[in-house]
């Protein structure tokens, strides 16, 4: 596991256990399976041939078998210690228990503070660079190689204003909670760290990505702005569509959404979804249809070619130049990809009135690719931010982080921000001094590292909307009251399998139920067999009842097709005045049996129930 996710920590991992992971690049997913399956394979091979070999040596096999045994368990010892050393698991478990107010006692809350907008509200494009880092510049240029893997975007940032932690080309500090892409896109549009406590609820399964919170999506929907994010994956993977579905009513237009477009056939599957030369191909055609609305717009996307391990090679990478530096040719192509995008929006007449940011999501977590690099040199995410309507007091020799981007992007559309903080974040086009400025950034870290009361009531407060039991779907609204019971309940998590939300009813032992049903409200409703939600209804009677025939309903037609349930039967037969016994039966040519009578006389029954097959 840490071969593949090397620089992997608690924080992230913690999140995506919690997190819906369906979207997960492939060649991830099979570099984990070549690392670490295919050693398991060929050890588990070794011993069998081994035990095949020497199976008639009841001495060797008993030897052997021992060894083998301790073998295990010395393995097993030292992957768990391996793990628990270098996640630093036993600090994590502290700190988690350690509480700080940090939160609490700096956090701005966006909804309540005054954000007044230009007359001519600007547009906005941010473009949120996949693992791209201030680092791969060259040295000359604030960079910590010899080399210039982004010349592109290094030209971009100097020409234009890049805040930076140094006199050169620099960036933002990722705290404990941004590391990763959800957390950096957390970060950067909320001005919080992404934290979420092992004990919480999981994010996978909620209605709404911590509704209490104010975000650049929430502040630009109440200005009217029409906002989009275009990305090469699946939306789902981390939350992601959730969040920006939830914060801001975003338009997702990503890997299912350019299926639906019929931009590419069902079924390819490139890298993480399809490249980022078609991405930069449809984003030109989107901006080019929204910018002809009256609306302001915000347009975000996030490219994926530099995302670990060794990136995507695309057919413009440049193999002659790098060799087997895949990584660093990777890095240099996607560099000239953006660049050339940048010329496309500056020649389109919308470009006047545009805001562009571009912004490394977090630092890689390629395995080995800065692993040469200087030890004191401070690793920093890439920035650049182009015309601006204004220009900032202090742009060099910063300390900032990646969640003070949230109001310096209002910042650069012409918004005035009373205070200039919103969340964590500072405006940075102001004289006011980031929090990381005024604690140092590592105590700023180490406080984000502790616990924090705010995010435990925003982590109770989330609304859990199903949870999987065995072959039902048991759906509940509160962790309180856990199950829904005879009750309507709505779903769609992340809108996976539907445009809009389903529908579904839960009976009394908070299940789904499937198949017709008749309801309280005496009207007849069919629900999907298979993943239980609302095919049609209300309806006055049972099209599937109309059709059979009075006397030929069985026991299972009546559990799927009506109300009434086995349970119901077993209740009806052991409340029978004179209980049934083995001469209440009849056999049926199925060899199934009939009950000829519920109720010891006609007169216990007035209903005349017709026959009844009990298999």
């Amino acid at each position: 596991m840490l071969a593949t996710w090397a620089h992997l920590d608690m924080e992230e991992l913690v999140y995506h256990l919690k997190a819906p992971l369906e979207g997960t690049s492939k060649d991830v997913l099979w570099s984990y399976v070549w690392s670490c399956g295919m050693i398991s394979f060929a050890v588990l091979a070794i011993l069998i041939a081994l035990f095949i070999i020497l199976r008639h040596r009841k001495k060797v096999e008993i030897i052997l078998g021992c060894i083998c045994i301790a073998l295990g368990i010395a393995l097993s010892s030292y992957s768990l210690y391996n793990v628990w050393t270098t996640l630093d698991i036993d600090t994590y478990l502290h700190i988690q228990n350690s509480y700080s107010t940090l939160i609490e006692d700096n956090y701005v809350n966006p909804s309540q503070t005054t954000i007044t907008f230009p007359e001519k509200k600007r547009n906005l494009i941010y473009i949120y660079l996949e693992s791209m880092e201030s680092t791969y510049s060259d040295k000359k240029d604030g960079g910590a190689y010899d080399h210039n893997f982004i010349p592109a975007l290094t030209n971009l940032a100097l020409d234009n204003i890049n805040f930076s932690n140094s006199d050169k080309l620099g960036g933002a500090y990722p705290t404990t909670g941004t590391t990763w892409t959800m957390g950096g896109l957390f970060a950067q549009t909320s001005g919080l760290p992404l934290k979420l406590s092992i004990q919480g609820n999981e994010m996978a399964y909620q209605d709404s990505f911590f509704p209490q919170l104010s975000t650049l999506g929430d502040v630009l929907n109440e200005a009217g702005y029409k906002q989009y994010f275009m990305m090469g994956s699946d939306a789902a993977f981390g939350g992601r569509k959730n969040y920006f579905t939830s914060h801001g009513d975003y338009e997702i237009d990503d890997y299912y959404w350019a299926i639906s477009e019929g931009l590419i056939p069902e079924g390819y599957y490139q890298w993480w979804g399809y490249e980022d030369a078609k991405l930069f191909e449809y984003a030109k055609d989107k901006l080019t249809e929204i910018s002809k609305n009256d609306e302001p717009f915000n347009f975000s996307m996030l490219t994926v070619a530099t995302h670990f391990e060794d990136g995507y090679k695309c057919d413009e990478c440049d193999e002659k130049q790098y060799g087997d530096d895949h990584y660093g040719m990777v890095i240099d192509c996607s560099s000239s990809r953006v660049s050339e995008f940048i010329d496309w929006i500056k020649e389109q007449p919308f470009y006047e009135n545009t805001t562009i940011i571009l912004s490394g999501d977090h630092l890689t977590m390629d395995s080995d690719f800065c692993e040469n690099i200087a030890e004191d040199y401070q690793r920093s995410t890439y920035n650049a931010i182009l015309n601006s309507p204004i220009l900032p007091v202090h742009e060099k020799n910063r300390i900032f982080t990646t969640m003070d981007m949230f109001p310096t992007t209002l910042a650069s559309l012409g918004a005035v921000i009373d205070g200039d903080r919103l969340g964590l974040g500072t405006n940075l086009f102001s004289d006011k001094p980031t929090l990381a400025e005024e604690l140092g950034f590592d105590e700023l870290n180490r406080q984000l590292s502790m616990g924090s009361r705010f995010f435990d009531e925003l982590d109770a407060d989330l609304t859990p909307v199903w949870v999987g039991d065995g072959e039902y779907q048991k759906f509940y609204i509160k962790e309180e009251d856990r199950f829904a019971n005879n009750e309507w309940v709505t779903y769609n998590p992340h809108q996976l399998w539907a445009d809009g939300k389903q529908s579904y009813f839960i009976d009394k032992d908070g299940h789904a139920v499937s198949g017709w049903q008749k309801l309280e409200d005496g009207k007849w409703y069919h629900f999907s067999e298979s993943d239980y939600h609302l095919i049609e209804g209300p309806c006055d009677t049972n099209p599937e009842l109309e059709e059979e025939t009075p006397d030929s309903t069985s026991v299972n037609d009546i559990s799927s097709a009506s109300s009434f349930t086995e349970n119901d039967l077993d209740s009806t037969v052991e409340s029978s005045s004179s209980g049934i016994d083995e001469d209440d039966f009849s056999e049926n040519e199925d060899n199934s049996k009939t009950i000829r009578h519920l109720g010891s006389s006609a007169e216990d029954d007035p209903h005349d129930l017709s026959p009844i097959d009990y298999q």
